[in-house]
C-alpha cells in the first residue's frame, strides 16, 4: 500500500513539475514576442534622412546620410552602409571594418580592417555648412543619451522625440529650433542621439534646452523633468538625460 502512494506521489509531482515548465515557457515566448507595430504605418515609423558634408585634410570629402541608427557613408566614390555602435565619445559609426567617427562638427573616417593598426583614411573632416533640399542648413550639433529608471522595455513603435526649444520666451511656449524623431524598432534604452541645428537661428543672449519625450501611439510615456540648458551662457553641447515615468503610466506595457 505504501509503495502504491509513493508511485502515485511521484506521478504527481511529476505532472505538477511540468505544467510548471510549460507555463514557464509559455511565459517567456510571450515575453519575446515584439509588440505588434502594424498599428503604425511603416511610412509614418521612418524618420527624415539627413546629409552631411565634411572638408578633410587634403582636400577630401566625406558625404555622410544619417537616418536614426544607420549611416551611408560616401568616400571616393566608395558608400560604405554602417550601424551605430558603441563609442566613449562622440557617435561612432562602422559596418565592421570601415569607422566614421563625428564628435560636434569635427569626425574621421579609418579603416580597422587590422585592429592593432588602424589606417585614416581621411583626418580633420570639419562640418560644411550648406543650404541645399534635404541638407544641414548649420553647424551646430548637440548629442548625449537618454534612459529612464524603470526596468521595463519599450515596444517597436515606441518614438523618442527630442527638441532643442529656446527657452528664454517669458510666459509663452518654447520655440522650437530643431527636431529630430528616433523609431525603437527594437532597440532600448539607453539611447544616443546627434540632433542637429542651424548655427544662424542660436542667439547667444539666449537660453537654450532640451526637451525629449518617449511616445507610443501618440501617448507619452515619459518625459523629462529637468531643465537640460545646451549651447549658449557656457552649456554644454552634450546631456545624458533621465526621463520620469507620466503619472497615470503603469510598468506594464
Amino acid at each position: 500500500m505504501r509503495e502504491r502512494i509513493g508511485l502515485l506521489a511521484g506521478l504527481l509531482a511529476g505532472l505538477v513539475m511540468s505544467a510548471a515548465v510549460d507555463g514557464c515557457c509559455v511565459m517567456v515566448r510571450a515575453q519575446e514576442t515584439p509588440p505588434a507595430s502594424s498599428a503604425t504605418p511603416k511610412s509614418h515609423r521612418m524618420p527624415v534622412m539627413h546629409r552631411f558634408s565634411y572638408r578633410c585634410d587634403g582636400g577630401e570629402t566625406v558625404v555622410v546620410y544619417l537616418r536614426e541608427r544607420n549611416a551611408r557613408v560616401i568616400f571616393q566614390n566608395k558608400s560604405y552602409a554602417m550601424k551605430q555602435a558603441e563609442a566613449a565619445s562622440g557617435t561612432r559609426y562602422s559596418n565592421g571594418a570601415i569607422v566614421w567617427w563625428s564628435k560636434g562638427e569635427e569626425g574621421f573616417l579609418e579603416d580597422d580592417t587590422n585592429a592593432e593598426r588602424p589606417l585614416k583614411l581621411a583626418e580633420n573632416c570639419k562640418l560644411e555648412r550648406t543650404s541645399g533640399p534635404g541638407e544641414a542648413t548649420g553647424s551646430g550639433v548637440v548629442s548625449g543619451t537618454v534612459a529612464y529608471r524603470e526596468r521595463m522595455a519599450m515596444p517597436e513603435n515606441a518614438v523618442l522625440i527630442m527638441q532643442l526649444q529656446d527657452i528664454s520666451t517669458g510666459g509663452a511656449a518654447p520655440e522650437v529650433i530643431a527636431e529630430q524623431r528616433y523609431t525603437f524598432a527594437g532597440h532600448q534604452v539607453p539611447l544616443p542621439f546627434e540632433l542637429h541645428y542651424d548655427a544662424g537661428k542660436i542667439d547667444p543672449a539666449h537660453t537654450y534646452a532640451l526637451s525629449a519625450r518617449i511616445s507610443v501611439g501618440g501617448q507619452a510615456i515619459f518625459l523629462n523633468s529637468t531643465t537640460d540648458k545646451v549651447i549658449t551662457q557656457n552649456n554644454p553641447t552634450k546631456a545624458d538625460m533621465v526621463l520620469q515615468m507620466v503619472e497615470g503610466q503603469t510598468k506594464e506595457r
